[in-house]
C-alpha cells in the first residue's frame, strides 16, 4: 500500500512539474511572439499617426490662407481705387469707399482665425504690426492726407509684410513641405506663386490707374511699369511649371483647373499688353482709369479663381489621405489581432509536442557535441579568414595613402606653373591686359591657389595616415605666434565686416611645437569660423595656461567634455576660437571630425568644401600630443572650438604617464 501510495504521489508530481513547464513555456512563448508584433505595430502607429497629424494640420491651414489671400485680394483693390482717387479721379471714390469696407471686414474675418488658430509668438506679433497698418493707411486715405505716391508705396509695403506672413503660415501649418509631391507643387503653385503675381499685377494696376488719372508718365514710370509686366510673366511661367508638376502627379487636375487656368493667362496676358499699349507707349496717357482697372481686376480674379478651385483639390485631397491613414491603420490593427491569435494557437500546437522534443534534445546531447566541435573549427577558419582580410584592408589602406600622397605630388607641380604663369601675365612688362582679362586672370589665381591648398592638405592627410608627417618642434612665443596668424586671416574677416578679438593669458610661456604646423593650426579654425559666421558677427580667440589631466574618455575628441582638470603652475596652452555662426546640432558634433564629411547636405551649396581641414587640424594637433574638441549649444547660437598643447616636451611625457 505504501509502495502504491509513493507511486502515485510520484506520478502526480511528475504530472505538476510537466504543467508547471507547459505554463511557463505558453506564457514565453507568448511574449516573445507579442514581443515580435508589437514592435512592428508600435513603430508604424507612431510613423502612421505622425503622417495623420501632420496631414490634419496641412488641411487646418486652408482656412486661414484662404482667408489672408481674400484680405490681400481686396487690399490690392483698394491700392488701385485708391490711387486713382489720390490721382484725381473722384468718380471712384464711392467704389473706394465700399472697398475699404470690405477689406476692413476681410481683416476683422483674419484677425479672428488668427487669434483662435495660430499660437505661434512670432506668426501673432507681424499680423499685428500688419493690422496696426492697415488701420493707418486706411485713414490716411479715407482722409486724404496722403499723396497717391505714398498711398501706392504704403500698400505695397503693407500687401508685402502680408505675403511673409502668409510664407510663415505655410511652414506653421507645413503646407511648404510634403514628401508625396502632388500637395507640394499644387502649394507652391497656388500659395507662393501666385500671390506674388498677383501682387505684381496689383502693383502695375495701382501705378497705372495714378499715371492714368494724373495723366502724366515720366520715363522712371516707364521703367517702373515695364519692370512690373516682366516680373508678372515671370512669375506666371513659375506658377505654371508647378501646376504642369502637380497635373502629372494627378491628371485629374487637368479637367479640374484647365479651362480656368487658361482662362486666367489670357485674362493676364490681356491685362499686360493694355498696359504697355495705353501707359508704357504712349507719349500722354488718356485711357479711361476705370476701364483700366476693370481689366486688371479681371485679370486679378481669374488668379483668385483658380486659386479658389485648387484649393477645393487640395482640401479633398488631404481629406482623402486622412482617411486612407485611418482606414490603414484599422487594417493594421485587425491584421496583427488576427496574427497574435495565430501565434497563440501555434503556440499551443508547439507546447504539445514540447515533451517529445525535449527526448529527442536528450538523445542528440552527443550529436550537438560533435556540432559544437565542428563549429569551432568552422570558427578558426573564419578567424584566419577575417585576419587575411583585415590585412588586405591594411594594404588597401596604405595603396590609398601613397595614391594620395603620388597625385598631390603630381597635381602641384601644374598647380605652381599655372600659379606662376599667371602671375607673370599680371607684370606690366609682359603687356597690359584689358579689364574682363584681368579679372578672368584673378579667376584663374584664386582657383588655383584654391586648388593647391586642397591638395596640400590631401598630402598631409595622407602622410599622417602613412605615418610619414614628420614634426620640427621649437620653442616660440605663443602670443606672437597666434597674433601672425591673425593678420593672415583679418582680410577674410574683413570682407565679411567680422570682428575679430584676442584675450590672452599665456604670460610669457613658450611653446615647444612646429611653428608652420601650429600656425596651420590656428589658420584652418580661423578661417573655418570666419567661413560659417554670417556678416557682422564676431569671432574670439581666448588662450591661457592650465594644468589639465585627462580622464578615460577624452579619447573622443568631439565630447563637449574634455576631461577633468585641477587648478595647477600651468603645463598646457588652451586656445579657443569662438565664433557667432551657424552653431552645431549634438547629433553632429559626433562627425565633426572626419574627412570628406559636410554636417549638413543642405549648406553644401552655400558653403563649399572638402570636408578636410577639421579632420587634418584634429591628426596635427594629435601628433603634438594634443586634443581637439568642439562645444556649441545648438543651431544658430554659435560654436567654440579649443585646442590643448604641452608647453614642453617634458609635460607630454608627464601627462602619457598619468
Amino acid at each position: 500500500m505504501r509502495f502504491l501510495a509513493s507511486l502515485g504521489m510520484t506520478q502526480e508530481g511528475d504530472f505538476l512539474t510537466n504543467m508547471t513547464i507547459r505554463s511557463r513555456l505558453l506564457l514565453g512563448f507568448g511574449l516573445v511572439c507579442l514581443a515580435l508584433v508589437a514592435a512592428p505595430l508600435t513603430m508604424y502607429m507612431v510613423q502612421s499617426g505622425r503622417a495623420l497629424r501632420s496631414a490634419n494640420l496641412k488641411h487646418a491651414g486652408i482656412a486661414p490662407s484662404k482667408a489672408l489671400l481674400t484680405m490681400v485680394r481686396l487690399q490690392q483693390q483698394h491700392r488701385g481705387l485708391s490711387a486713382g482717387v489720390l490721382g484725381g479721379n473722384t468718380m471712384l471714390e464711392a467704389q473706394r469707399a465700399a472697398k475699404q469696407t470690405e477689406t476692413d471686414q476681410a481683416v476683422e474675418a483674419f484677425d479672428a482665425l488668427v487669434t483662435s488658430e495660430i499660437r505661434d509668438v512670432a506668426l501673432a506679433e507681424a499680423w499685428r504690426r500688419a493690422f496696426e497698418a492697415w488701420r493707418t493707411l486706411a485713414h490716411g486715405v479715407s482722409s486724404r492726407s496722403i499723396f497717391g505716391q505714398e498711398s501706392f508705396a504704403a500698400h505695397t509695403a503693407l500687401i508685402g509684410d502680408n505675403l511673409k506672413l502668409l510664407d510663415l503660415m505655410l511652414d506653421y501649418f507645413g503646407l511648404s513641405y510634403d514628401p508625396t509631391g502632388h500637395d507640394y507643387h499644387l502649394t507652391m503653385a497656388l500659395l507662393v506663386h501666385m500671390p506674388t503675381l498677383t501682387e505684381f499685377l496689383g502693383q502695375a494696376r495701382a501705378r497705372g490707374m495714378l499715371l492714368l488719372a494724373e495723366k502724366r508718365i515720366t520715363l522712371a514710370d516707364r521703367t517702373a511699369l515695364i519692370g512690373l509686366i516682366s516680373n508678372v510673366e515671370r512669375q506666371h511661367e513659375y506658377m505654371a511649371r508647378e501646376l504642369d508638376k502637380a497635373v502629372a502627379l494627378n491628371p485629374q487636375m487637368k479637367t479640374d483647373l484647365g479651362h480656368i487656368a487658361q482662362g486666367s493667362m489670357l485674362l493676364a496676358q490681356m491685362a499686360i499688353n493694355l498696359a504697355r499699349t495705353q501707359v508704357v507707349e504712349v507719349e500722354m496717357p488718356s485711357y479711361s482709369p476705370t476701364d483700366y482697372f476693370a481689366l486688371f481686376t479681371q485679370a486679378i480674379d481669374g488668379q483668385f479663381a483658380l486659386l479658389d478651385q485648387a484649393m477645393i483639390d487640395l482640401e479633398g485631397a488631404l481629406q482623402a489621405r486622412m482617411a486612407a491613414l485611418r482606414n490603414e491603420q484599422m487594417k493594421t490593427i485587425g491584421f496583427m489581432a488576427l496574427v497574435i491569435t495565430l501565434a497563440v494557437w501555434l503556440g499551443t500546437v508547439i507546447i504539445r509536442a514540447t515533451k517529445q522534443d525535449i527526448a529527442a534534445l536528450t538523445q542528440s546531447e552527443e550529436a550537438e557535441r560533435r556540432h559544437a566541435g565542428e563549429l569551432k573549427v568552422t570558427v578558426e577558419e573564419r578567424t584566419r579568414e577575417l585576419r587575411a582580410v583585415n590585412a588586405q584592408l591594411e594594404a588597401a589602406s596604405r595603396h590609398k595613402s601613397e595614391f594620395l600622397t603620388h597625385m598631390s605630388h603630381e597635381l602641384r607641380t601644374p598647380l605652381n606653373a599655372i600659379l606662376g604663369f599667371s602671375e607673370l601675365l599680371r607684370n606690366p612688362t609682359l603687356g597690359s591686359l584689358n579689364e574682363q582679362q584681368a579679372r578672368y586672370l584673378t579667376h584663374i589665381q584664386a582657383s588655383g591657389k584654391h586648388l593647391l591648398v586642397i591638395t596640400n592638405d590631401l598630402l598631409d592627410l595622407a602622410k599622417v595616415e602613412a605615418g610619414k608627417l614628420e614634426l620640427h618642434p621649437e620653442p616660440f612665443d605663443i602670443d606672437k605666434a597666434i597674433m601672425a596668424a591673425l593678420a593672415d586671416i583679418r582680410p577674410m574677416a574683413d570682407q565679411k565686416r567680422l570682428t575679430l578679438t584676442l584675450h590672452t593669458e599665456t604670460a610669457t610661456s613658450p611653446l615647444t611645437a612646429d611653428p608652420v604646423r601650429f600656425k596651420q593650426i590656428l589658420y584652418n579654425l580661423l578661417s573655418n569660423a570666419i567661413k560659417f559666421t554670417p556678416e557682422g558677427g564676431r569671432v574670439t580667440v581666448t588662450a591661457r595656461t592650465v594644468q589639465r589631466v585627462w580622464g578615460p574618455e577624452s579619447g573622443n575628441n568631439s565630447r563637449s567634455d574634455p576631461g577633468p582638470s585641477t587648478p595647477g603652475h600651468g603645463d598646457f596652452v588652451e586656445i579657443a576660437v569662438t565664433d557667432t555662426g551657424i552653431g552645431i546640432t549634438a547629433e553632429n558634433l559626433i562627425r565633426l571630425f572626419q574627412p570628406f564629411t559636410q554636417l549638413d547636405p543642405a549648406l553644401a551649396k552655400q558653403y563649399h568644401g572638402t570636408g578636410l581641414g577639421l579632420a587634418l587640424t584634429k591628426q596635427l594637433v594629435e601628433l603634438h600630443d594634443g586634443r581637439i574638441w568642439a562645444i556649441s549649444e545648438g543651431k544658430g547660437r554659435g560654436s567654440s572650438f579649443t585646442i590643448c598643447f604641452p608647453l614642453t616636451p617634458q609635460a607630454r611625457l608627464e601627462m602619457v604617464g598619468r
